[in-house]
């Protein structure tokens, strides 16, 4: 059977208009609120810059955050340092260090990449509560 979809089939598809609702970029309030939910203590990704730089910046630094995810949302990209982790291994403080077995992997992210993956989710569920939620849906949604 071929598995081939034709443009005249895509082309009958019933269309629906761009929701503009979710063009809007994340604003000045959104990332103050997503950088006070991030964990302190918590170790950098690849640009060494730890939650704390960001928990104690000030309104400038959260001013030039908030039109780095503008511009992202602009662009229609995400930062491909958003996107990348390293990994490393952690002894678990327990049995013989040789066996990996006793060994667990940790991600290293960047943190303004969480604080962006943290916005997203909220602008999401807030255009979701826009009555687009069956009333039977409970998880994942803000009560």
């Amino acid at each position: 059977m071929d598995s081939t979809i034709y443009d005249a089939t895509i082309d009958r598809l019933p269309q629906v208009d761009r929701n503009h609702d979710l063009d809007l970029a994340p604003s000045l309030p959104e990332t103050i609120w997503a950088v006070q939910q991030i964990s302190s203590g918590k170790a950098p990704g690849s640009n060494a810059i730890p939650p704390e730089i960001y928990k104690h910046g000030g309104p400038r630094l959260m001013v030039e955050l908030t039109t780095l995810f503008q511009e992202m949302q602009r662009q229609g990209q995400v930062f491909q340092d958003f996107k990348e982790a390293t990994i490393v291994h952690l002894y678990k403080r327990k049995g013989n260090r040789q066996f990996c077995d006793n060994h667990r992997g940790i991600s290293l992210l960047n943190i303004a990449g969480k604080i962006f993956a943290r916005i997203l989710p909220y602008l999401l569920n807030g255009h979701l509560e826009q009555g687009l939620s069956p009333e039977s849906q409970y998880g994942f949604r803000r009560h």
